[in-house]
């Protein structure tokens, strides 16, 4: 139940209950308990030559005075032998005395026709009064139609505004007072009609102020109060002046209410006025109302527009009618014919509701279809029930039961009653049960599709398959399934109407979990929560326009999916197909669909997280194999020189960069790089890097600095706004002559014996290639010979900054003495084994890669 609906759910049903006691209590009064007897001709009071007569002023045709053979003008003298003075008195006297006598009595009728005294039977009728039966069918279906409204959208006050409306239209169908009814009744009814007229037309204009289009006005409270005060003065008047034409006849006399209005007089005027202009401002509050009406309908989308045209057209056709009958009425209204036969004009009037119906049903003007079938059979049950028992109540005094006291009568009512209130409870909980889904049949429904054996190794294939169990065991009116972010839900859009009936729209926004529900998840590894109001503080505490979210989702439930101790998806679910609530057992197997459904997930998540090392492992390995594919792996053969290179990654990728390749010109050209990063990105950008250095080695013009201005340039598009590279560039020819650049990397180094002096490090400046922002590269290019039996070393930083336990780096100086020492067995190849077998026994944490080239000169 919705909070509003909560709020005002009392005020409904007192107001539905006095509006149809008062609407059904006054046509069963007037139709059967003080229903009049009818002659079918009316009367008036004449003066012929200063004598004052009662003289029949009109026959209904075909009616019993008509078959009676009484005549309009004749003279009555006497009825059954009674004789009334030629008064209104008398005549209502008379007509009182018609009233009281049974349906079908026979009555002497003595009238004086052309100077004869004639005595004619007249059989009276108790006529059905059909006004009042077409005001009571138009009232009732409005009213069932608003309750309807109201209750699935009770929030919007035009639904409540139409509810208001619809229940002051049924009671106008019970002011209507007809027969011998006790004084006490007609006070209550004449109160009971004033109170109509001071509430129905205003209603009407404000409906419309704000149905279909809000209208400023409707904010104008000086505006409406003026509008209701007058209707309200309008209604107390003419109810005072009604009483006391009722009960007061002498001061009705005073007033003038027993004679012709005079507009000569000031009397006469007051009497024209207070006739009249009732008429004038019901019309006016009729015509005003629909003004707004047709105003509001052509400042609607044109979808909208389509679906009112129906409604429209009706509402001003029924308009027209009723101002014609008021019209017409004031005008021939003492005409008994006319009195009689105004109901045709009523007829058309539950076709005012059920326009609306139209449009609320088939073109979802209020979302009323999830409560309407469940109410109505509701009320068809009820219904149906009472009145088979009354019924048969009836039925059974009448036949044998007639003699019984009434007290022993009561009592054996009251022991019938039992079991027909049983007999009503099973039918209900019955019907109930149509609405809901046998807890079984649901159960298997909602675990029965989680549980197949496909759905274990899908995360995705398992969500869609709880949302549609789910939409089977529950055909929920709203069903998401969100997934869960860093302990959030992105709630989606949705779309409501403010209390003025405006649009709002509600764009995506985040719904944090507290901590607390968190734990509570993970302790019962699943959680089912209430987003009402009443249930969600934690919505509310995150501010006021996440909680109208939640509500314009009308989201009753969020049941949340848990995997691995975090909450991993999360279902929102809307109202029940004609339900209100989720029940108890309800809320229990939703715990059990979300317990089951987070142990398939946990399989379903460690499936793919397999799968997903698997493919990375195979990716990885095929990136090795392109990386070993782009690098120097096995050393060529050059006449005169020695050469010994490896490059080992820290993973199965590495940024590290080694390439040794022949010029055209006969020279030979050796780098090796060290790209900032690890892993795939950087082995992407090493193989980017090799590309420019294999397309530069074809050019013979292309000296070392112009080399590494061109990568510079290029490299500096390529990565990142963070990302370099860091070369060392050696070239040289058969002779042995050699330049060497440097571009951010380890300098080289150059052995020629195994003593500490036979060694240095030749380290010309130059700034590493892609630095951003751009600069000059400053590139030094270092030229000489190398001589016979001298090593020239190239290498990263992998080798010298290896790390012991102790957090000892490996270092340049002890790598140089380790290249010394082996520089006396005379083998580069066997020097870079034993280096790299060296550094991986001082390395505890192996994080980078390791890249060693020596160029050796034979004797």
């Amino acid at each position: 139940m919705s909070p509003t609906l909560k709020r005002i759910r009392w005020r409904l049903l007192w107001i539905s209950l006095v509006a149809l006691a008062f609407s059904l209590g006054s046509f069963y009064l007037n139709q059967w308990m003080y229903a009049r007897s009818d002659d079918q001709c009316s009367w008036i009071v004449e003066n012929v030559k200063g004598e004052k007569r009662i003289a029949i002023r009109e026959i209904m045709p075909d009616g019993v005075a008509e078959e009676a053979g009484l005549l309009e003008g004749d003279e009555l003298v006497a009825i059954q032998g009674h004789r009334w003075a030629p008064t209104h008195a008398g005549t209502l006297e008379a007509q009182r005395f018609i009233n009281s006598r049974r349906e079908g009595t026979i009555l002497i009728y003595t009238v004086k026709r052309q100077g004869r005294l004639l005595q004619l039977p007249l059989r009276l009728v108790k006529p059905l009064d059909l006004l009042q039966l077409a005001l009571l069918l138009n009232g009732l279906i409005a009213w069932a139609i608003a309750l309807l409204v109201v209750v699935s959208a009770a929030e919007r006050k035009s639904a409540r505004h139409f509810f208001y409306l619809a229940s002051t239209a049924l009671m106008l169908s019970g002011i209507r007072i007809m027969g011998n009814v006790p004084e006490s009744v007609m006070a209550a009814t004449i109160v009971a009609g004033g109170l109509v007229a001071a509430l129905l037309p205003p209603l009407w204009v404000h409906f419309f102020l704000r149905f279909p289009h809000p209208f400023e006005a409707r904010k104008n409270r000086r505006l409406l109060r003026a509008l209701y005060a007058t209707f309200a003065a309008m209604a107390l008047v003419l109810t005072t002046l009604t009483l006391i034409r009722a009960f007061g006849e002498g001061a009705a006399k005073a007033l003038g209410f027993d004679r012709k209005p005079d507009p000569s007089a000031l009397l006469g005027f007051l009497a024209f006025l207070l006739n009249w202009l009732p008429q004038v401002l019901y019309i006016g509050a009729g015509i005003l109302g629909l003004g707004f009406f047709v105003a509001g309908t052509l400042q609607v989308g044109a979808r909208f527009r389509r679906t009112l045209i129906p409604s429209l057209l009706v509402t001003a056709a029924i308009c027209a009618d009723l101002v014609a009958m008021i019209l017409l009425q004031a005008k021939f209204g003492s005409s008994q014919i006319f009195s009689r036969q105004s109901w045709i004009f009523a007829v058309p009037l539950p076709l005012l509701p059920l326009s609306f119906a139209y449009a609320i049903f088939r073109r979802g003007l209020f979302d009323v279809r999830k409560a309407l079938l469940r109410w109505v059979s509701y009320f068809a049950v009820v219904g149906l029930t009472l009145a088979l028992y009354l019924g048969g109540l009836a039925w059974v005094f009448s036949l044998s039961l007639s003699a019984i006291p009434s007290g022993w009568a009561g009592a054996l009512v009251g022991l019938l009653a039992l079991p027909l209130g049983w007999s009503l409870r099973w039918l209900l909980r019955g019907i109930r049960r149509q609405f809901r889904r046998d807890l079984s049949t649901a159960r298997e429904t909602a675990l029965g599709a989680i549980r197949e054996p496909r759905k274990r190794f899908s995360e995705e294939a398992l969500l869609k398959s709880v949302a549609s169990s789910l939409r089977e065991a529950f055909r929920p009116q709203l069903l998401e399934v969100l997934p869960v972010e860093d302990r959030r839900i992105l709630l989606p859009a949705a779309e409501t109407l403010d209390r003025e009936d405006r649009k709002v729209v509600h764009p995506p926004q985040f719904l944090s979990l507290p901590a607390g529900l968190l734990r509570l998840a993970r302790e019962n590894r699943e959680l089912v929560l209430g987003l009402g109001s009443e249930e969600a503080d934690w919505i509310r505490e995150q501010g006021g326009g996440l909680r109208e979210h939640v509500d314009a989702l009308e989201a009753q439930l969020l049941v949340l999916l848990m995997a691995s101790d975090e909450p991993h998806a999360a279902v929102l679910l809307g109202g029940k197909y004609a339900e209100l609530n989720y029940g108890r057992e309800d809320r229990e197997l939703l715990r059990e669909v979300a317990l089951a459904a987070g142990m398939v997930l946990e399989t379903a998540i460690l499936h793919r997280r397999t799968l997903a090392q698997e493919r990375l492992s195979q990716e990885l390995e095929t990136a090795r194999r392109i990386q070993e594919g782009l690098i120097t792996s096995e050393p060529p053969s050059i006449p005169g020189f020695h050469v010994a290179l490896r490059l080992e990654p820290a993973l199965e990728t590495g940024g590290d960069l080694l390439f040794v390749k022949r010029r055209p010109s006969g020279t030979w050209l050796a780098a090796v790089g060290d790209v900032c990063g690890k892993g795939l990105a950087a082995a992407l950008y090493m193989a980017q890097a090799t590309a420019l250095l294999e397309h530069a080695t074809q050019r013979e013009d292309q000296p070392l600095e112009v080399i590494l201005q061109s990568m510079d340039h290029t490299l500096r598009q390529l990565l990142g706004q963070r990302g370099f590279l860091t070369l060392a560039l050696l070239e040289w020819d058969l002779e042995g002559r050699y330049r060497l650049a440097r571009a951010g990397h380890p300098g080289a180094l150059l052995l020629e014996g195994i003593t500490e002096d036979c060694s240095r490090e030749l380290a010309p400046h130059g700034r590493g290639l892609g630095l951003r922002p751009a600069g000059p590269g400053d590139w030094e290019v270092l030229e000489g010979v190398l001589p016979p039996k001298g090593w020239l070393v190239l290498y990263s930083d992998g080798l010298s900054e290896a790390m012991s336990k102790q957090g000892e780096l490996y270092g340049v100086p002890r790598l140089c003495a380790q290249l010394r020492r082996l520089w006396g067995i005379g083998s580069p190849r066997a020097a870079c084994e034993a280096v790299f077998r060296d550094v991986a026994a001082f390395d505890a944490q192996n994080l980078d890669d390791r890249t060693l080239f020596i160029l050796g000169r034979e004797v």
